[in-house]
């Protein structure tokens, strides 16, 4: 028993010992850190256009600032201070409405008690605002041009009364450019073309029922087929008289782009300056028109560099109407008369020029175009011995169908080229082909007459005879030498079996009946339609000859 006493008592001592001990050492204590970066519970999440930021909870971290961007924090929208975890941020929170489909970046800072400890920026990530929900269909590549674009919906809820187009850079779409009304028969159609935009350009443009928006879309249109400050685009006027009143005013050396579907008047305008006029971008397949039952004019005395018509249509009437058909007391010299990619239909002539005074039109071209239905005056008539003369004429991957009279000067020319081109119906019966009709000197084409690699049909027989016979020239003799002295060099040239000159008119050199067949046998479709595919394949030209379009 006395051992043990002595046992219990040394335990005694030693624990006091050690409490005695750890007494006398000092408190250690270990240093306080900042808060660790803010992190997700989940994924940021945005409904309509509020973003849910939902943080995981922070011991030690008494609140939060968030920021939120839209340029990777080069700019901070919204500074926002929370108390908790779990944000929403909208209207009620930051005074306005968040942009709707549009991406957010956000970042967060935990705060403590004593800022020295307060977390480093945590960057959550972005996420994007949902689309506003719309009628209004997103544009496609085919709803934009340069200058115009075509606004979409669908017929649900109210009416659509009004667009309007905003800069793209009013992204709360506050300051209209345009605001135009929505007629009935465009809400019948569920949509509006807007026009007078301008190219390489981002829009916003807007649907309204009434004063409540339905919905919008950003545009960029496109870059313009030309540019520079003397191009002048119609396209989205309807005024049939635009061209006219346009052509006074515009510089030398403009190029005005018209709207395809459209037709447009002369105005009888006299041009005394170089003009390009062309189909500009449009909604309609269809070419533009120019009406020409009042035909063009040079005004008297004018130079004028190159009058160039592109992607043309031009129509009237059989018996009376040209493109031009001028008729001046003074000279005009014009550099060029172009064109090109036009369709030219049920005209008495494209081209005819009267006149007193000696002029001349230095060049005259005709490429990749469909002439159909010509009257007397034909693709040129130089109307006055001794008058306007024309130069170098070209003619090349065309075809020309049901021309009353062919070419016809009395005036010397410089040179003809003829290449690549299907004639059918060209001239009529009894008519000349070309009429250099002049007295000597001025009845020649100085440098020769060219033709390769065409194709011809018959003659016109619009009494429906069953004649094909024309002329080749105006005839020898007397005050017509007609084409006597002219070089004429025919190529890779074929004509049907109908094809036929009067005797004795006929020219040197000219393939006649080299195909044994009829017109009807080599093209589908040569008098109804004007379709020259050809229906025999085994054409020998099928490859080289002819109007390309038509080719195999």
């Amino acid at each position: 028993m006395e051992k043990n006493k002595i046992f219990t008592g040394i335990f005694l001592l030693m624990l006091l010992v050690t409490v005695a001990l750890v007494a006398c050492q000092e408190e250690e204590t270990w240093p306080r850190t900042r808060l660790f970066s803010p992190v997700l519970n989940e994924d940021l999440l945005s409904e309509d256009n509020t973003i849910i930021v939902n943080m995981g909870k922070m011991k030690g971290a008494i609140s939060y600032t968030i920021e939120v961007s839209r340029d990777t924090f080069k700019t901070i929208d919204y500074t926002i201070q929370s108390d908790t975890n779990y944000i929403v941020i909208n209207k009620a929170l930051v005074g306005e409405e968040l942009l709707w489909y549009t991406l957010y970046q956000v970042r967060a800072t935990a705060h403590a008690d004593d800022p020295e400890y307060d977390s480093k920026v945590s960057d959550l990530g972005s996420v994007k605002t949902q689309k506003f929900p719309s009628n209004m269909k997103t544009p496609t590549s085919f709803d934009i041009l340069d200058t115009q674009a075509k606004v979409n919906w669908t017929k649900t809820g109210d009416p659509i009364t009004t667009v309007k187009v905003y800069a793209a850079t009013d992204l709360r779409l506050l300051t209209p450019l345009l605001t135009l009304t929505v007629s009935t028969s465009d809400q019948l159609a569920a949509m509006k073309i807007v026009s007078g935009l301008k190219p390489s350009t981002s829009y916003q443009i807007a649907i309204y029922s009434g004063n409540t928006i339905r919905g919008w879309e950003v545009y960029k249109t496109r870059a313009g087929l030309v540019s520079g400050a003397n191009v002048f685009n119609l396209a989205g006027i309807e005024k049939t008289t635009i061209l006219a009143d346009t052509l006074p005013d515009v510089p030398n050396g403009s190029v005005i782009l018209l709207e395809g579907g459209r037709t447009y008047s002369t105005g009888g305008y006299k041009f005394d300056k170089s003009v390009k006029i062309m189909a500009g971008y449009s909604f309609v397949p269809a070419l533009p028109k120019i009406d020409c039952a009042v035909n063009f004019n040079v005004l008297g005395g004018s130079t004028v560099d190159s009058i160039v018509f592109r992607e043309i249509a031009f129509a009237a009437d059989f018996a009376a109407s040209y493109v031009f058909n001028p008729n001046e007391a003074t000279a005009v010299t014009i550099g060029h008369i172009k064109f090109e990619n036009c369709q030219i239909r049920k005209l008495r002539g494209i081209i005819r020029f009267r006149g007193p005074k000696p002029g001349n039109i230095a060049k005259y071209s005709i490429i990749n175009c469909m002439v159909d239905s010509i009257g007397g005056y034909g693709l040129f008539t130089m109307d006055t011995n001794g008058g306007i003369a024309i130069g170098d004429i070209l003619l090349k991957n065309s075809t020309f169908s049901k021309c009353d009279y062919f070419m016809q000067t009395y005036t010397q020319s410089s040179s003809l080229n003829i290449l690549d081109c299907t004639f059918s119906e060209v001239p009529s019966t009894g008519a000349i082909l070309f009429r250099w009709r002049g007295a000597a000197g001025n009845a020649d084409i100085t440098n020769g007459l060219t033709m390769k690699n065409c194709i011809w049909g018959h003659a016109w027989d619009k009494a429906a005879s069953g004649v094909y016979t024309f002329s080749a020239d105006a005839g020898n003799g007397g005050t017509s030498p007609s084409l006597d002295a002219t070089t004429i060099s025919i190529v890779n040239c074929y004509s049907v079996s109908q094809f036929a000159f009067v005797t004795g008119r006929e020219m040197a050199g000219f393939p006649v009946g080299n195909y044994k067949n009829k017109a009807a046998d080599l093209w589908v479709s040569p008098y109804a339609g004007l379709n020259f595919n050809f229906k025999d394949v085994s054409f020998a030209g099928k490859s080289d000859c002819g109007d390309p379009r038509w080719r195999k």
